[in-house]
């Protein structure tokens, strides 16, 4: 990440109007915000004593940092550590205090034909590539301090109570994503037309239709309790129910419907039964995107038939038990191409998951409606003529039972040529602070939010990681 600063002789003429300038880069924590301070403190940190320095940003956030430096903010109260970058704060801080400097920060518009604006602009890009640009070493914005906060050689200059957090949930993640019901992702990394869109996925789960004739107040906790169970592959399918009562449910039960085969989630899909209902809600899934997208190319005056072609090759839409992104599109893993589609055809990012979310979300509730509640129908007339009663279903297991050995069966084939993830090997949490890069571009950072999430929030669900 490279920084610059120029240094303006005022009243010098255009051409003469630079008296000298520097840049360099800064190692971790990326963002604009970040570069500018270094810049900041670069350029004080060689200013003479008792001068009275103006700074030029298009920044507000330096500007305000500047202002709450001049207050010694940082260094006498909480809001120290709940800044980022608070190091480079409080070096630039004890500067200004030591050299007893007054500095005035001014705005300027950024790339708005600001010439000096610019040309510093030009300095901190170019600074990677340039033999005269100079790293900024930590060792010398953090020596204000005789403590400092390091995960991993790393120095943490973000709250650090979010860093903690962050660890915290990495101990969840860590057990979340070594459960087998996760696993299947790792086939996916490989595949070049189904990329897992983890920001989509995660906007997805959390998303909530709005409430319409059809789909009352009520209907939503049905609704947001399926799709996570459907997520977390822990509706209660019969051949988990054989683990968790074996006492009611018999390792040779099978399917209620077909009543030919074991019943885990894909058998539910390609039960014989809901095999036609199935690829109708499939069928209408992708004639909404392509009716999106064909809205969206008119908006842009763009053909969308390249879009439409694209998508409608996806793997994802022949359901089969060796498929799986076919697997992984039920389960509420949407792939990249999803938004890159209409990203294409100028659609701002954020509208374009929502019309995805949306689409998604209906494809849910007619897997729900269609789907689920039939089986539901079927299985629990087999439990009245069983006597399977609800309070029977509530009592505790008899005791004195031996936990089950069951292996519970999979319509799936074996989990083979696993890839591994694409940030597997690399501790997420030291990624982030080097890269900057957000929960979702990791896996297993998403997973660590949705651990969180689960944990928080769903406990009434019941969920069972077995």
């Amino acid at each position: 990440m490279g920084w610059s600063w120029v240094q303006i002789i005022p009243d010098a003429g255009f051409l003469n109007s630079v008296a000298t300038y520097a840049h360099g880069t800064i190692r971790n924590w990326p963002s604009s915000t970040r570069a500018e301070i270094a810049a900041i403190y670069a350029a004080l940190s060689i200013t003479p004593d008792d001068f009275v320095v103006f700074i030029y940003t298009d920044s507000q956030a330096a500007i305000d940092g500047l202002r709450l430096c001049a207050s010694s903010t940082y260094t006498n109260s909480r809001l120290y550590y709940k800044t980022t970058n608070f190091e480079l704060w409080a070096s630039i801080e004890c500067c200004v205090h030591e050299k007893r400097l007054s500095v005035f920060p001014v705005k300027v518009k950024g790339h708005d034909g600001n010439y000096w604006n610019e040309f510093a602009d030009s300095l901190a890009n170019s600074a990677h590539q340039s033999d005269d640009a100079f790293p900024l070493p930590e060792a010398i914005f953090t020596s204000s301090h005789s403590i400092r906060l390091v995960y991993d050689d790393l120095t943490c200059e973000s709250n650090p109570r979010r860093l903690f957090k962050a660890y915290y949930q990495a101990t969840y993640m860590r057990d979340l994503l070594s459960l087998n019901r996760f696993q299947f992702t790792f086939c996916l990394t490989d595949q070049d037309d189904y990329i897992v869109d983890w920001a989509l996925t995660w906007f997805t789960l959390n998303f909530s239709p709005s409430h319409d004739a059809s789909f009352q107040a009520h209907h939503a906790s049905r609704h947001y309790t399926f799709k996570f169970k459907l997520f977390l592959d822990d509706l209660p399918l019969l051949e988990k129910l054989k683990i968790t009562r074996p006492d009611l449910y018999i390792d040779l039960l099978t399917c209620r419907s077909c009543c030919l085969r074991n019943e885990d989630l894909m058998h539910l899909i390609l039960c014989s039964k809901r095999r036609t209902a199935m690829h109708q809600i499939l069928q209408s899934y992708q004639n909404l995107l392509f009716s999106k997208l064909r809205e969206a190319g008119e908006l842009a005056d763009v053909d969308p038939k390249l879009m439409i072609r694209k998508l409608s090759s996806l793997s994802c839409w022949s359901i089969s038990s060796s498929n799986w992104s076919s697997y992984a599109l039920i389960r509420g893993c949407l792939p990249k191409l999803f938004i890159d589609l209409f990203v294409e055809l100028s659609i701002p990012r954020h509208l374009a998951m929502k019309v995805v979310v949306a689409i998604h979300n209906n494809f849910v509730q007619k897997l729900r409606r269609r789907i689920w509640n039939p089986r539901t129908y079927d299985k629990s007339r087999w439990k009245d003529a069983m006597h399977i009663t609800l309070k029977l279903k509530t009592t505790p297991r008899p005791s004195n039972l031996p936990a089950s050995t069951y292996v519970p069966f999979s319509s799936l084939p074996p989990l083979t040529h696993l890839v591994n993830s694409r940030d597997s090997g690399i501790d997420w949490i030291k990624n982030s602070m080097i890269q900057g890069l957000p929960w979702y571009n990791h896996l297993s950072g998403f997973m660590g939010r949705l651990t969180v999430l689960l944990n928080n929030s769903f406990c009434k669900m019941g969920c069972r990681f077995l």
